[in-house]
């Protein structure tokens, strides 16, 4: 394939060959529960259930004590257990993709098969810690994250999210 021409003038081709790991699923799903409303209620919730143990261990029966620590551990390691092992049971379904990034939109490759996608079509990039979204439509993208990318991966993401404002 040609190289294409991105934001920065000259010419420069991004190009990935990748799968996602079930870690980073994890770190994406994590982001997006956290940075929803879900995820603000989950925070207040575990502060709540904290500052009452604090105040009222000492005259809480046994049963009480229980289903508070219970209470605080769902939001704190049940559910990110929880999260991880659907992220491990998607990442074993997701196949080797490859992408590439140029001037006139991205090509997409899996099993052989080729997709080519115009920047217009591209609805959003989301940016998280070492971590962009590319966004196809309003559920469905992308995953880069810097593991894929190189330690060039701010640059990189920076010229992909330009492409995409576009």
């Amino acid at each position: 394939m040609t190289p294409f021409t991105l934001a920065y003038g000259g010419s420069m081709n991004y190009e990935f060959k990748y799968k996602n790991t079930a870690f980073e699923l994890f770190k994406l799903y994590f982001f997006f529960l956290y940075s929803s409303l879900a995820g603000i209620v989950n925070i207040i919730f575990t502060v709540a259930m904290i500052v009452l143990i604090y105040s009222k261990w000492n005259v809480a029966t046994g049963l009480l004590r229980v289903v508070l620590v219970i209470a605080v551990l769902f939001f704190v390691l049940f559910q990110p257990v929880i999260m991880y092992n659907k992220a491990r049971v998607n990442a074993k379904e997701l196949k080797e993709l490859s992408l590439e990034f140029g001037d006139i939109g991205i090509a997409i490759e899996v099993e052989g098969k080729r997709e080519y996608i115009d920047w217009k079509k591209i609805r959003a990039g989301k940016r998280f810690p070492q971590m962009l979204i590319i966004f196809t439509d309003n559920t469905n993208g992308y995953i880069l994250t810097k593991r894929i990318v190189g330690d060039n991966y701010k640059k990189v993401f920076d010229d992909i999210i330009e492409r995409i404002k576009r």
